[in-house]
């Protein structure tokens, strides 16, 4: 092939594929995104999941600007959910005015979202006093591997962690904060293990608990996570956001269930949905603290039960709590679908 005819091919790939992209972003509805972290830069390879009514309809991650799409989308509500081992998971609803055909040209929402990193260990609660004898050597580790936490420095942290237990094995403390650093890492299993020995060592501290039920809801292993955060909060019934996440904990696992399947699949799914109901209201009554939040995984529920008019009066609460919520104007649109549309039975 001589030089002309490369040229003349490469002019027409590139025009074939402008015409293929435009053909296909006038298939559907379009949403694109950005992920960046709480300083502004991007995040690449966060894990994208675009639900409906609680289903995954696609799945994607985020390339090297932080950026995603989805396409050809035909329904007018959806929620994407983004998240990576060691941030926050952050769910975002998406709505768009009209339902279309998957050929028919739609409209175009942008969504941008900002990733928080997860908590590190709590400190310990009022009340709760336990003390080690520890030897010298294992407390000189584990006060490097601290500084390094500090420092950003994980792999030097580890390794500091790991010869602190090396001295002395039964070391809660240098267990409990290992176990975190390797769960940000991803490395759940390893950190599942050091977190089981420290409750063995101590188990009336909250705090393990709460991080095994992190863990296990970044594994979407959301039943056993609503169990962990009920032992949380019976070691500490003074913090309220063990019963808020409990209860979300529920709700995600009743998304996970198709009540159609089987009678004992619609018995599940309304059990997970009615023990989020008594831990959210238990939440609530232990104080307005998070309130905004309690509010939110409310209307969740109460759009998942198919009790539409009370999902917008939560909604409508939250934003009370909320006013500044950058994402008011389509909770604003939300809350006039729920209140158009009948309650289900």
């Amino acid at each position: 092939m001589n030089s002309r005819s490369i040229v003349l091919t490469r002019v027409l790939f590139v025009l074939f594929l402008g015409t293929s992209m435009n053909t296909l972003a006038q298939q559907g509805h379009t949403l694109r995104g950005k992920v960046r972290n709480a300083g502004g830069a991007n995040i690449s390879n966060a894990t994208v999941i675009l639900e409906k009514n609680g289903a995954m309809v696609d799945q994607t991650v985020t390339n090297n600007e932080g950026d995603f799409l989805f396409y050809g989308l035909t329904d007018t509500s959806y929620e994407v959910v983004v998240s990576l081992p060691q941030y926050n998971p952050v769910r975002e609803t998406v709505l768009f005015v009209r339902s279309v055909g998957p050929n028919d040209p739609g409209e175009s929402r942008t969504v941008e979202i900002t990733l928080t990193r997860k908590e590190g260990i709590r400190p310990p609660r009022a009340g709760l006093n336990f003390v080690q004898e520890v030897p010298k050597a294992a407390r000189d580790a584990f006060e490097s591997g601290s500084r390094f936490a500090r420092e950003r420095r994980r792999d030097e942290a580890i390794a500091a962690f790991e010869n602190a237990i090396r001295i002395f094995p039964d070391y809660y403390d240098a267990r409990l904060v290992l176990a975190n650093e390797l769960a940000a890492e991803g490395r759940y299993g390893d950190a599942i293990t050091h977190l089981d020995r420290a409750r063995s060592v101590n188990s009336k501290d909250d705090r393990v608990y709460d991080l095994f039920a992190r863990i296990l809801m970044q594994q979407g292993k959301y039943a056993v996570a609503a169990r962990i955060y009920g032992e949380a909060a019976r070691l500490n019934p003074t913090e309220p956001q063990y019963l808020v996440t409990q209860g979300t904990a529920f709700i995600e696992q009743a998304s996970l269930i198709d009540p159609s399947k089987s009678q004992a699949a619609a018995d599940e799914r309304q059990y997970a949905l009615d023990e989020a109901e008594k831990a959210l209201k238990l939440a609530q009554q232990r104080g307005p603290a998070k309130a905004a939040e309690i509010h939110r995984q409310l209307a969740r529920l109460y759009e998942r039960k198919g009790d539409r008019p009370r999902a917008a009066s939560e909604l409508e609460q939250y934003l009370k709590a909320n006013p500044g919520d950058p994402n008011a104007a389509a909770i604003r649109d939300a809350i006039k679908k729920l209140r158009a549309s009948r309650t289900e039975p």
